[in-house]
C-alpha cells in the first residue's frame, strides 16, 4: 500500500509541472463546449396517443362461417412497416421537408434520420404513442399526424386488398376446377355406358361378385337338401295316412259284404248250404268282394289320384306337402340361375377386372376433382363473407385519445446536463493533458527512481535551496492556479445553472437565430 501511494505521490508531483497548460485546456475544452450547447437549436416534441380496438361484435357471431385475420398480429406488421420509405417519402413531402433538390445520397440521410427520429411505442393495453422531436414545432404536428393517417389509412387497405386477391385468386381455381369436373363426368359417364355389362354391381368388385355368388350357390344347395329332406318327411307322412280302407266306395263295399254275411249267416241257420237264396247270397257276396279287389287294385295304381281324406291333421300335412314341393322348385331354379351367374363370371374374368381397374381409376379422379372442388368453392364462400364483414365493420379500430398539437415548450436538448458533462469534461481533459505530458518529458523525483531505473549506486544528492523570493513566487502559483480551477468550476455551475439563458444569448443575439 505504502509503494503504491508513494507511485502515486511521483506521478502527480510530475503532472504537476504542466498545471498551467492543464488548466488552460480545460478553459478551452470548457468554454468551447457551452458555446456548442448553447448553439444547439431547442428541440419540439409532438406527440399522439392512439387505442387500437381489436374486438368486434361481429367476431363471435362469424366465428366458423368467416376467417378470422389474427389482429394482434396485424397490428404488429401495422406498426412495422408503417414507417416504409415509401411512407417515409409521403410523410417528408406533406411535412414540408424538402425532398426536391436533394442528391439520392442526402435524400436517404433524410429519410433515416427521419426513421429514426420517429418512435412508435406499445404502451400497452393496445395503446400506441407516437413521438417525433423537431426544431420546428409545426413540423414536428404534422409528421406525427401523417403517421398516424397512415396507420388508419394501411389497416383498412391491407385487409381489403389481401381479402380481393383471394378472391381472385379462388375465382380462377374454383373455374379451373369445374371444367376439371365436367370433364371427369363425362368421361367417367360414356365409359359406364360403354362397359355397361361389366360393371361391378352393389355387392363389390368382380371378386366380390364371384365369391358372393359362390357363397350363394352352397347356401342354396343347402338348403335344398333340407327342404328335400323335410319333402320326404312330408310324403311318409301323408302317405301312411292314404289307405285303401279309406276310400268311401270300397268302404261302402265292405259295409255290403259285411252286412251280405250277416244275412247269409242267418240264412245258413234255417236253410242248407244249397239252397237257392243261400247260394244267391254266396255268389252276391263273392261279386261284391271281387268289386271291392278290383277298386283296391285301382286305388292303389292310382294312389296320386286317391281321394284325399278329411281329416284336419292330413289337411295340413298335405298343404305343407305342397308348399313344399314349391319351395324345392324354386330352390332349384335360384340354383340353375347362381351356377349361370358364376359361369358367366369366370368366362368374363379378364374383361371384368380390366373394367373394373379402369373404373376405379376413373372414379377417384373424379372423387379428388370432386372434393378440391368443393373445398375451394367452400373456401371461396368464406372468402366472400369475411370480406362482407370487413366491408361492413373494419375489424382494427383507431381511437385517437391525445391527437397531435403543436408544442410550445422545448424538450430539449437537455442543457443543464450537457453544460455539467461539459464541465467534468474540461477537467477530464486538463487532467488527462498534464499526465500524458508527464509521461512524454518524464523527470526523476527522488534517488529511489533513479536507482531503480538506471539500476546504480547514488553517491550523493544535492538539495535544492530555495530563496524566500522563490518560496513566494511558488506560493502565488499554486494560489492563482487554485483559483483558476476553482473560477472554472464556479463557471461550470453557473453555466449548467443559467443554460437556457445563456442559450438565448448565444443563438438569438450573438449568431441571430431563434430558439
Amino acid at each position: 500500500m505504502q509503494e503504491v501511494l508513494s507511485r502515486l505521490l511521483t506521478e502527480l508531483r510530475n503532472a504537476w509541472r504542466f498545471r498551467w497548460r492543464a488548466l488552460l485546456i480545460g478553459w478551452l475544452v470548457a468554454l468551447g463546449g457551452w458555446f456548442y450547447v448553447y448553439s444547439l437549436p431547442n428541440e419540439y416534441q409532438a406527440s399522439a396517443k392512439v387505442h387500437v380496438d381489436t374486438t368486434s361484435v361481429l367476431r363471435p357471431l362469424l366465428s366458423g362461417l368467416a376467417v378470422q385475420p389474427d389482429l394482434n398480429q396485424a397490428v404488429n406488421l401495422l406498426t412495422r412497416t408503417v414507417l416504409s420509405r415509401t411512407n417515409l417519402e409521403q410523410i417528408a413531402r406533406k411535412s414540408n421537408l424538402d425532398l426536391g433538390g436533394l442528391t439520392q445520397a442526402q435524400k436517404d440521410r433524410l429519410l433515416n434520420t427521419l426513421k429514426d427520429s420517429i418512435h412508435l411505442r406499445n404502451s400497452g393495453m393496445d395503446l400506441y404513442t407516437i413521438n417525433y422531436a423537431n426544431p420546428k414545432p409545426e413540423v414536428a404536428m404534422t409528421v406525427v399526424q401523417e403517421v398516424l393517417n397512415i396507420m388508419m389509412a394501411d389497416a383498412l387497405g391491407t385487409t381489403t386488398q389481401s381479402s380481393t386477391a383471394a378472391q381472385k385468386f379462388l375465382n380462377e381455381q374454383v373455374a379451373a376446377y369445374a371444367d376439371k369436373l365436367n370433364k371427369a363426368e363425362q368421361k367417367l359417364a360414356q365409359f359406364k355406358r360403354k362397359n355397361i355389362g361389366f360393371l361391378p354391381s352393389e355387392s363389390g368388385n368382380y371378386f366380390g361378385q364371384l365369391q358372393s355368388a359362390q357363397q350363394k350357390l352352397e347356401q342354396l344347395r343347402n338348403q335344398l337338401a333340407i327342404a328335400l329332406s323335410q319333402e320326404q318327411a312330408l310324403r311318409r307322412q301323408t302317405k301312411s295316412m292314404i289307405r285303401p280302407e279309406n276310400d268311401p266306395l270300397i268302404q261302402g263295399l265292405n259295409q255290403r259284404i259285411l252286412d251280405d254275411e250277416q244275412k247269409l249267416s242267418s240264412l245258413l241257420t234255417q236253410y242248407t248250404s244249397q239252397y237257392p237264396g243261400v247260394l244267391a247270397m254266396k255268389e252276391r257276396i263273392r261279386l261284391e268282394k271281387k268289386q271291392r279287389d278290383e277298386l283296391v287294385a285301382k286305388f292303389m295304381k292310382n294312389k296320386n289320384n286317391a281321394y284325399i281324406p278329411s281329416s284336419p291333421i292330413y289337411q295340413d300335412l298335405f298343404q305343407q306337402l305342397n308348399q313344399k314341393e314349391v319351395d324345392v322348385q324354386a330352390l332349384r331354379t335360384q340354383i340353375a340361375q347362381t351356377q349361370s351367374l358364376i359361369q358367366k363370371l369366370k368366362s368374363g374374368a379378364g374383361t371384368m377386372t380390366e373394367v373394373e381397374a379402369q373404373l376405379g381409376e376413373l372414379t377417384r379422379s373424379y372423387q379428388v376433382t370432386q372434393k378440391k372442388y368443393n373445398e375451394l368453392l367452400n373456401r371461396l364462400y368464406t372468402a366472400q363473407l369475411s370480406q362482407s364483414a370487413q366491408e361492413n365493420g373494419n375489424p382494427l379500430k383507431f381511437q385517437v385519445i391525445d391527437p397531435p398539437v403543436k408544442p410550445v415548450l422545448p424538450v430539449g436538448p437537455k442543457r443543464h446536463r450537457m453544460a455539467f458533462l461539459v464541465l467534468v469534461a474540461a477537467f477530464f481533459a486538463g487532467g488527462a493533458f498534464a499526465y500524458l505530458s508527464a509521461m512524454l518529458k518524464p523527470v526523476f523525483m527522488t534517488r529511489a527512481e533513479i536507482t531503480e531505473m538506471l539500476a546504480l549506486p547514488v553517491i550523493g544528492a544535492v538539495s535544492f535551496a530555495s530563496s524566500a523570493a522563490y518560496a513566494a513566487r511558488q506560493r502565488r502559483g499554486v494560489v492563482l492556479f487554485g483559483v483558476g480551477g476553482l473560477v472554472l468550476l464556479l463557471a461550470g455551475l453557473l453555466a449548467v445553472v443559467y443554460a437556457n439563458q445563456g442559450a438565448e444569448l448565444i443563438r438569438v443575439k450573438l449568431l441571430g437565430g431563434t430558439l
